[in-house]
C-alpha cells in the first residue's frame, strides 16, 4: 500500500477507536472518563442554551450520571477525516435507567450530536466540540 494511503487508513482507524471508546465509556458505569476524550479547551454547544459550556461545566451537567446509565441505541451517521480534523454525526436514542432499584421510571433520551475531534501533537485523536440537540418527536 502506498504511504499515504496507509497514513490515510491509520488515521481512519484511530478516529474509530476514539468514537467506539466514547460510545463504550458513554455505556459505562464510569462515565468520568469520558471527559478523558475531549481536549482539555474543549467546548459543548448544550441544546436550547445560548452560551458554550466548557469542562468544569460539562462534567456538573453530567453528575446525573452518577445515579443513571444510559441505556440507548447508537447510531453513527457520518465520519468525515481530513487531515487534522475529523467529524462525526452520532445519534443516540433510548433511556435513563437508575443504576439502583430505587422504583424509578427509565427516563427517556434521544438526542444528535456533532463531535468535531482534533489530531493532538502527539498522535492522537480528542474530541474537541460537542454540539447537541435534543430532537421532539413528530406531532
Amino acid at each position: 500500500m502506498a504511504p499515504a494511503l496507509a497514513r490515510v487508513q491509520e488515521e481512519d482507524e484511530a478516529v474509530g477507536s476514539l468514537i467506539l471508546e466514547a460510545l463504550d465509556v458513554i455505556r459505562s458505569d464510569d462515565f468520568e472518563r469520558y471527559f478523558d476524550l475531549f481536549t482539555d479547551d474543549a467546548v459543548w454547544m448544550m441544546p436550547s442554551s445560548l452560551k458554550d459550556v466548557h469542562q468544569a461545566e460539562a462534567r456538573s451537567f453530567y453528575r446525573f450520571t452518577r445515579k443513571f446509565r444510559f441505556d440507548q441505541e447508537t447510531t453513527v451517521d457520518e465520519v468525515v477525516v481530513s487531515g487534522d480534523s475529523a467529524y462525526v454525526r452520532v445519534s443516540f436514542d433510548g433511556y435513563l435507567r437508575p443504576k439502583v432499584d430505587d422504583g424509578s421510571l427509565p427516563l427517556r433520551s434521544v438526542s444528535r450530536h456533532i463531535w468535531i475531534l482534533k489530531k493532538q501533537t502527539n498522535g492522537t485523536w480528542k474530541i474537541a466540540r460537542d454540539i447537541w440537540n435534543t430532537p421532539k418527536a413528530a406531532t
